[in-house]
C-alpha cells in the first residue's frame, strides 16, 4: 500500500482532495498539508515530517513546485525516513493525483512516481481559437 501526501503552498493541497473526491469517491490514506501564512518553516517540516514518520506504508509525497518549501520539507522528510521506501514527485495537477489514487495500489513506487510525471505532463495542453486568422475548434 502506498500512502499519499500532498503538501502545498495555503489550501492548493486541499482542494485537490476535494477535487479528487468529488470524482472518485473517499479516499483513504490520502492527506493534505498545507504551508500558511502563520505558519514557520521549521514547523511545517516538523508536521511533514511527522505524518512520515506515522506510517508503515510506502509514501508518495506530492507537491506544488519543485524546490519550495513544501518539496524541501519532503526531502527533508525523505532524509529522515531512510527505512521506509519515500518519493516525492513536484509540480502536482489534478490529473496527476486521480492517477496516483487510482493506480497507487496496483504499481510499485517507483514505476507509479515515474508514471505520474508523464501523466503530469501529457495532462497540460494548449487550446486557442482566434477567430481574427480563421483559427478552428
Amino acid at each position: 500500500m502506498t500512502d499519499i501526501i500532498v503538501a502545498t503552498h495555503g489550501g492548493l493541497a486541499e482542494g485537490m482532495i476535494d477535487a479528487l473526491e468529488l470524482m472518485i469517491g473517499k479516499q483513504e490514506n490520502i492527506w493534505f498539508l498545507g504551508l500558511r501564512h502563520e505558519d514557520s518553516i521549521d514547523t511545517f517540516i516538523k508536521r511533514v515530517d511527522s505524518f512520515a514518520a506515522d506510517t508503515d506504508h510506502d509514501i508518495l509525497f506530492m507537491t506544488d513546485l519543485l524546490g519550495a518549501s513544501p518539496y524541501n520539507a519532503a526531502a527533508q522528510a525523505i532524509h529522515h525516513n531512510r527505512d521506509k521506501h519515500v518519493i516525492c514527485v513536484s509540480g502536482i495537477n489534478l490529473s496527476m493525483l486521480v492517477e496516483a489514487a487510482l493506480k497507487r495500489n496496483d504499481m510499485k513506487l517507483d514505476d507509479l512516481a515515474d508514471y505520474l510525471v508523464e501523466t503530469g505532463k501529457q495532462g497540460i495542453a494548449k487550446l486557442s481559437l482566434n477567430m481574427e486568422r480563421g483559427g478552428t475548434l
